[in-house]
């Protein structure tokens, strides 16, 4: 049998303790930062109020309306690719949050890289929670559902408290956020490598034609 196939079959054993904890992180700290994190960030940087409020309240708008392009999540790609491509797009969403927090466009700048994690965020909801219907079966995903559910409130604690925590330390110190940012997408970016390395690839119908012509299967 060809190496490939060993290393196939080990993919498609992997244990879900592999890859459920950094795919539910990946899910509930984005959601966090742009929800919570961006508020807390403005009021220190001098922005008044009501821009506050009138600016950030947009930002939950996609999880709102992520139903709208759920279907194109499920017809394009597959949901593995959706998450691990998602998952980079926010690692260079906090990058650019880093990255601009020091120029004087900071609230426009960071207002549209906080977009860009919002959509990034819904959409990696929808692939993330998908995938977990498909890589596992009734009874797994009912073993595993405290795990999911704890991982997700861990990113939240995470993300309430001690990034919170984190950002008036390093404030303090350094005067500015950019390098809570720059931390916070050195995070996502470890993420992002962990779900590329560990989530298993599902049989889906191209990944089977994919398997069938490395094995040398004329027709499959």
């Amino acid at each position: 049998m060809p190496s490939v196939d060993r290393k196939e079959m080990k993919n498609l054993k992997r244990s879900p303790w592999a890859w459920i904890p950094t795919l539910y992180l990946a899910e509930g700290l984005p959601y966090v930062a742009v929800m919570t994190i961006s508020v807390i960030l403005y009021k220190r940087m001098g922005v008044s109020n009501t821009d506050i409020a009138l600016y950030t309240s947009w930002l939950y708008l996609p999880w709102v309306i992520k139903p709208f392009w759920s279907p194109f999540v499920d017809l394009l790609k597959t949901k593995r690719w959706w998450i691990v491509t998602m998952q980079l797009l926010l690692g260079a969403g906090f990058a650019g949050i880093a990255f601009t927090i020091p120029a004087p466009f900071f609230f426009q700048a960071t207002l549209a890289f906080f977009w860009l994690m919002a959509f990034s965020s819904a959409t990696h909801d929808i692939a993330a929670d998908g995938f977990y219907m498909l890589a596992l079966d009734t009874n797994r995903q009912a073993l595993y559902v405290g795990v999911r559910s704890t991982f997700y409130r861990v990113a939240t604690i995470m993300g309430q408290g001690l990034l919170i925590i984190l950002a008036g330390l390093i404030e303090s110190a350094t005067g500015t956020w950019g390098c809570l940012s720059a931390c916070a997408a050195a995070r996502a970016l470890s993420l992002h490598k962990a779900g590329a390395r560990m989530t298993p690839r599902l049989w889906t119908g191209r990944y089977i034609r994919r398997l069938c012509s490395a094995w040398g299967w004329a027709r499959c």
